[in-house]
């Protein structure tokens, strides 16, 4: 049932939180035609609400009627899709650039001695994690090919490192 005046459809992130699944579990719901994907310009794909709340509908019934038949509990807390998880992190991470130099003095300046320790930590953890993100990105675009018409050679990806030949 769809709320008038709201947006008939969602993102992906929202999709996911709606109907308690991982992505790859959303995926499969798209590849079994159980729900639609629609492109959206360069953010993934977007669902229609009313699809989106007939599914979930149909999978709380499902879950109602497995957990009757077991007996078991309802399962606690969320199943949360790690990729969508590192999306909104770096979408976060990306309000860095709003701060100057004259900012994160004047944070400094007000770091008392008993979080120094603490804020440290955090800081040097973050940027291992963005490192090994980085590392990542960096093996997955090895096997990336720009497709050029018949006959040219294949050219590395932007930022690719090229063959060694």
């Amino acid at each position: 049932m769809s709320r008038s005046g709201g947006f008939s459809f969602i993102d992906e992130g929202e999709t996911v939180r709606r109907l308690d699944v991982d992505r790859d579990t959303l995926l499969a719901f798209v590849r079994e035609k159980r729900l639609r994907a629609y492109p959206g310009v360069g953010k993934g794909n977007f669902y229609r609400l009313s699809e989106v709340e007939a599914l979930a509908r149909e999978l709380r019934g499902a879950a109602a009627e497995a957990e009757a038949d077991t007996g078991a509990a309802p399962a606690k807390g969320k199943l949360f899709d790690p990729a969508y998880k590192v999306h909104v992190r770096l979408l976060a991470d990306l309000k860095w650039y709003d701060l100057s130099d004259d900012d994160l003095r004047a944070w400094v300046r007000e770091m008392t001695p008993d979080g120094y320790t603490r804020q440290r930590g955090n800081i040097t953890m973050v940027i291992e994690r963005l490192q090994r993100l980085l590392s990542l990105m960096d093996e997955a675009v090895t096997g990336w090919r720009e497709l050029k018409p018949t006959g040219q050679r294949d050219t590395p990806a932007p930022g690719a490192p090229p063959d060694a030949e």
